[in-house]
C-alpha cells in the first residue's frame, strides 16, 4: 500500500504554503498518496467490502417488441467505503468532502451481466472518513423479455449487477433501495409506458462459494394496448 510520511506531508505543506496552492491541492494529493490504486480496501479477512448500488431511470431511448432489444439512459449510484481515503478535516481547513476522478482510485467490478454499458468518466464524491459515491451516468444496451407482449402488450427488462470476479466473503453486493429512482424520469417521445418496477438482491450459491447481484426490474407497456386475450388475433 502506498503511504506518505509525516516529513513528507509537512514538507508538503510548507511548499504550498510559499507557492500559494490551491484551496484542495495538499488534500487531494495527500488522498491520492494513500489510495493504493486497484487495491480492494478490505479490512479485514471476515469482514468483505459493502459496495451499495441503485438506479435512476431517464429515458427509455428504444425497445424492440419482437427482438426484445433495448436502451436505456440511466444514472447508476455505487457507493462503498476506503479508509485508504480518509482524512482529518482540522489539518485541511474543515474540509470534509472532495471530488476525486474514478480512474485515480479503487473502483468495484460490478457490472451489467447481460448487455453493454457505456459512461463518461465522472467524478466521485468521498467524504473524510473514507465513503465514496460514484453516480455515472450510463447507457444500457440489453435484451428484455417479450413473452408477455402478444397477450398485454408488455415487455420486462431485468438488469442484473454485480462482481465480475469477487464472491461475497470479500465484495457484498446490496441495493440502497427496493425501488428505482423515478424523480427524473423523462417518458416523452416514446411510446411505452413504465407500469412496473423493483429492486431485488440474490444470492447465488455454487460448490465454491457464492455470489451476491442485484437485479433491477422494469416492466414496459405498449400505451394504448388493451388488456385483452383477443390482442392476439389484432
Amino acid at each position: 500500500m502506498s503511504t506518505m510520511s509525516t516529513g513528507t506531508f509537512v514538507g508538503l505543506l510548507a511548499i504550498c504554503a510559499v507557492a500559494q496552492c490551491q484551496l484542495f491541492d495538499a488534500l487531494y494529493t495527500y488522498v491520492l498518496g494513500k489510495a493504493a490504486g486497484t487495491t480492494i480496501p478490505m479490512t479485514s479477512s471476515n469482514q468483505p467490502v459493502n459496495v451499495s448500488i441503485g438506479m435512476s431511470l431517464i429515458h427509455l431511448t428504444s425497445l424492440n417488441s419482437k427482438s426484445g432489444d433495448a436502451e436505456l439512459e440511466v444514472w447508476m449510484n455505487f457507493g462503498w467505503t476506503d479508509t485508504r481515503l480518509s482524512w482529518d478535516p482540522t489539518t485541511f481547513n474543515d474540509t470534509t468532502v472532495i471530488r476525486l476522478p474514478a480512474s485515480r482510485i479503487w473502483n468495484p467490478d460490478v457490472l451489467l451481466f447481460k448487455g453493454h454499458t457505456s459512461s463518461p468518466e465522472t467524478l466521485t464524491q468521498v467524504d473524510n472518513r473514507g465513503g465514496v459515491m460514484y453516480m455515472p451516468p450510463t447507457t444500457l444496451k440489453t435484451w428484455c423479455y417479450v413473452g408477455n407482449y402478444t397477450s398485454d402488450g408488455s415487455v420486462t427488462c431485468r438488469l442484473k449487477y454485480g462482481s465480475w470476479a469477487y464472491d461475497v466473503s470479500v465484495l457484498n453486493v446490496v441495493e440502497s433501495s427496493n425501488e428505482v429512482d423515478l424523480s427524473n424520469y423523462d417518458s416523452d417521445g416514446t411510446e411505452w409506458e413504465l407500469t412496473e418496477q423493483k429492486v431485488e438482491r440474490k444470492v447465488t450459491h455454487y460448490a465454491c462459494c457464492s455470489y451476491t447481484d442485484v437485479v433491477f426490474s422494469l416492466t414496459f407497456k405498449e400505451k394504448g394496448r388493451r388488456n385483452s386475450v383477443w390482442n392476439i388475433f389484432d
